[in-house]
């Protein structure tokens, strides 16, 4: 039996937040271990590394996840299925492989040119050690975008769970020998070569023994699928690709133009080691559920719309939209309200905190661009979106540049709220272009913005007078409790909270 669209968010979900919650608790161990100055180097060479990891990790697997749910819809006979499904698989393997093995020339031969873009060079060294892993990253993804496609999600589920469990096992061990290392980020950084090759490998076994029909792949068999893989990804590809620059060239402007206000360079490092290594993984969070949606709307949307299914299409992205809203509307008083003290419960970093309470609106705008773009992108127009993007992305760079004089390490988030915003808004003009939906995010944004407000003082007022008494876990539990019950009652009150629509909306079936 088919799951419904519902039922498969679900189950992404649970694992996606079990996956999380290690990482999280992960990224804390690790942020406590580096410092932030450490932590900050290291950050800068991580934003590298995940440009190639894009490049690798984001055309070849949508394209290979949508042509196997197509050759699943079309292939009757299993065995003829199979062999269509491993031999576009191959295919993938060896373009993403080819992709990888240059990404490894390209930086190690490159390495004089790449030294010239870091302000520390232990990042380049970091980075020296992390692009070997972008091999494994090719096996990876490529074989499980075929579980993507055939909507095999507990697979999905279980191996990134498992990659992120034998990640934690890695360091722990690395960190017994860590007299060996010239400090603990590339300890870090070598554990994480070798966690993501463990990955792959398990990845691997699982593949082979979940193959129902043992079939041997020839060259020639892999040889057809090559060239219409390789046309239809690199438009993808590219986009995203091009997406994922703003990164490493936010790591390498913000430092310099911190220090361009009177900073210190370590002062400047640390300050974007806090930023990036700790205030912003908190407010991804949400990112846990849309990613979950988005996962499994991803080959549900693309097959209402290729069917014509106008009604099930417009459900599904209002439906999805409300979700996305009310899930960080959730959060946002919370972190308003008691974001001082998880900064310092979390990380032991004043700061962390000082910089959540002023950045918790960031997460709207985020989630937004991430769900719009995944709509969009299953309805063929992720070239619009990647324009839609690089509009906003304008004025993130104009913040960097200017407006660390004024308002320090927050320029990062006000830039990057402004060109989240900027995007999720064409977006969404551009959405409802194309399928005439009416989403009314304004109507429902200046709700929850009304709702929030006292939700954000009485969890305020809640903690301020519970932290007298009792320990920053109790504190920040009470604290956050009250806010979100304070925000869910006003929504419940005004008719702004309504599960059963959405899970009307979310549970019809696709194909």
């Amino acid at each position: 039996m088919k799951s419904t669209f519902v039922h498969a968010v679900a189950l992404i979900t649970i694992f996606a937040a079990a996956t999380r919650a290690i990482g999280f608790v992960f990224r804390i161990f690790l942020s406590r271990l580096l410092g932030a100055e450490l932590l900050g180097v290291y950050q800068i060479a991580l934003s590298f590394f995940m440009v190639f990891v894009t490049i690798i990790a984001s055309g070849l697997p949508l394209i290979i996840s949508k042509e196997t749910a197509a050759i699943k819809s079309k292939e009757q006979d299993p065995r003829a299925y199979r062999k269509a499904v491993l031999s576009m698989t191959s295919a993938g393997l060896i373009l993403s492989l080819m992709m990888s093995i240059i990404i490894c020339v390209i930086v190690l031969a490159g390495q004089y040119f790449f030294s010239g873009l870091f302000t520390d060079q232990r990042s380049m060294q970091i980075l020296i050690v992390l692009i070997p892993s972008t091999l494994a990253y090719s096996v990876y993804t490529t074989l499980r975008a075929v579980w993507w496609g055939e909507k095999r999600f507990m697979l999905l589920g279980l191996t990134e769970l498992a990659e992120q469990i034998i990640r934690v096992i890695v360091l722990v061990v690395f960190l017994l020998f860590a007299f060996l290392f010239v400090d603990l980020a590339q300890l870090a950084a070598f554990s994480y070569l070798v966690a993501l090759f463990l990955g792959a490998i398990l990845v691997v076994i699982i593949f082979l023994k979940t193959t129902r029909e043992k079939q041997r792949v020839k060259m020639a068999d892999a040889k057809p699928y090559l060239k219409p893989l390789l046309k239809s990804s690199t438009p993808i590809t590219t986009v995203r690709g091009l997406a994922s620059i703003a990164l490493p060239i936010i790591a390498i402007t913000l430092p310099w133009r911190l220090v361009a206000t009177g900073m210190s360079h370590t002062e400047a490092i640390s300050l974007f080691g806090i930023m990036v290594g700790m205030t912003l993984p908190l407010l991804t969070i949400p990112q846990t559920v849309i990613s979950s949606i988005a996962t499994a709307l991803v080959p549900e949307l693309s097959a209402a719309v290729q069917n014509n299914r106008k009604e099930e299409v417009k459900a599904k992205i209002v439906g999805c939209i409300k979700f996305t809203l009310m899930i960080n509307f959730l959060l946002l008083p919370v972190f308003m309200a008691v974001g001082t003290g998880i900064g310092v419960f979390l990380f032991d970093e004043p700061y962390a905190g000082y910089y959540l309470v002023r950045s918790a609106w960031v997460m709207i705008p985020i989630s937004l661009s991430q769900i719009t773009n995944t709509i969009l992108n299953s309805m063929g127009a992720e070239t619009k979106a990647m324009k839609n993007y690089i509009i906003g992305s304008v004025f993130l760079f104009l913040a960097i540049w200017f407006l660390p004089y004024y308002i320090g390490v927050n320029a990062l988030v006000v830039g990057l709220g402004i060109c989240m915003m900027i995007a999720s808004v064409l977006n969404l003009i551009l959405i409802s272009k194309l399928t005439g939906v009416n989403t009314n995010i304004i109507g429902l944004s200046t709700a929850y913005i009304a709702f929030s407000l006292p939700a954000i003082f009485i969890g305020g007022f809640v903690y301020g007078i519970v932290s007298n008494f009792f320990s920053s876990f109790f504190s920040i539990g009470f604290g956050g409790a009250a806010s979100v019950i304070v925000l869910l009652t006003l929504a419940y009150m005004f008719n702004m909270v309504d599960l059963k629509s959405i899970r009307k909306s979310s549970g019809s079936k696709g194909g």
